[in-house]
């Protein structure tokens, strides 16, 4: 395997992100497999061996560092430039020599997000995508049921603000125990305060936090962030996972964008696949959450999944033929996978439920007819 470290990918404003190629030493061109993360490149490379695995299959991967952070310029702004970004970086690894033109993305989370921005910018060489675990729309993201979301703020206190010091020379915690220990001691504070908007701390770490702050759930100003309605915007092959347990946003968001991509490509080879499991956020390989097991059958090989879906669509040679839109859903209590060609599946038969108020009048006839039709 060659590997080139801390590569400059310039983007089209002149900002230049940071990225680290792995490829394979002989053949090629390759099909090659974009990771974007705001995590740090160097800790996914540490931590995860999708990018070995990819590069022992024939593929080259770009892992790179998201503007603002770690080794990339720019200034951190969460998901606000991840649609260009991704874009430009998805065309300059088209254009290498080392590439044969043909792109595909995976990721989970953050990871997950910046894929499916990039794609409803239509890049012509993106071929394929695996986003996970990630969001259809701003308005049940950023918010949840009109209800502005509060992990956000140890989000940005572990993930964001540690670099963000380093980068701006600020006082404060930026090593991992410094981070617990102080958290600590004031997570109670923070989690509390009110109101939101005039939180002192984070000010100079986050600005985007209370930017964020100033807009509701369905203001225009989040157009920048919303998937919702520009599913024609792509021509990508999409592989959507989400659990069951996964982030509030999670598991609607794999089946919003399925069903959006499906809808949109109608009379047309969808291309479009939906995994739903019994998992928490980024928990794939686990049977058990809590209490509770769901068996060995439970647990997925998430490298092998998604390298599977991108080889059907980027290495034909070596894969079967595409099964087309499919869904594959765990059923929690019978504890078994199963397949259906929609989501919902076609059988599935739903139960209204009809709530009456003591002395209100007409409501069972109203339930009545509402079932019957």
């Amino acid at each position: 395997m060659v590997v080139e470290l801390d590569v400059s990918v310039p983007m089209r404003d002149g900002v230049e992100l940071r990225a680290d190629i792995y490829r394979p030493k002989s053949g090629g061109p390759h099909p090659v497999l974009v990771y974007r993360t705001p995590y740090g490149k160097h800790f996914a490379a540490d931590d995860y061996q999708t990018h070995h695995k990819a590069v022992e299959r024939g593929y080259a991967v770009v892992l790179q560092d998201v503007r603002g952070r770690y080794a990339s310029g720019g200034s951190f702004n969460p998901y606000f430039h991840e649609g260009d970004d991704g874009f430009d970086t998805i065309e300059w690894a088209a254009s290498q020599s080392w590439s044969n033109g043909d792109i595909g993305t995976f990721g989970l989370s953050y990871p997950g997000a910046v894929q499916w921005l990039a794609a409803v910018q239509s890049p012509p060489q993106l071929k394929a995508m695996v986003p996970a675990m990630t969001f259809s729309t701003p308005a049940n993201f950023f918010y949840m049921n009109g209800v502005f979301d509060m992990s956000w703020l140890p989000w940005i206190y572990f993930n964001i603000a540690p670099d963000a010091r380093i980068r701006k020379g600020l006082p404060g915690p930026t090593g991992d125990a410094e981070v617990a220990a102080a958290w600590q001691q004031e997570a109670d504070d923070v989690l509390s305060f009110l109101p939101l908007a005039e939180l002192p701390i984070l000010r100079d770490e986050a600005p985007f936090y209370f930017e964020w702050l100033k807009h509701e759930p369905t203001s225009p100003w989040w157009s920048w962030a919303e998937i919702r309605g520009n599913y024609s915007n792509t021509d990508a092959a999409v592989l959507n996972i989400s659990g069951w347990y996964d982030e509030a946003y999670g598991p609607e968001g794999a089946v919003t964008n399925h069903n959006g991509l499906v809808e949109a490509r109608r009379g047309e080879a969808a291309r479009s696949q939906l995994i739903l499991g019994p998992w928490q956020h980024g928990e794939m390989a686990k049977p058990e959450l809590g209490e509770l097991d769901f068996g060995p059958q439970a647990a997925i090989d998430y490298d092998e999944v998604i390298l599977d879906f991108l080889d059907r669509h980027l290495r034909p040679e070596v894969a079967d033929t595409d099964s087309g839109s499919l869904v594959r859903y765990f059923v929690m209590g019978s504890n078994e996978w199963r397949q259906s060609s929609s989501w919902p599946p076609a059988e599935v038969q739903f139960n209204q439920l009809c709530l009456k108020r003591k002395g209100d009048t007409g409501l069972l006839d109203d339930c009545a007819a509402a079932s019957e039709s």
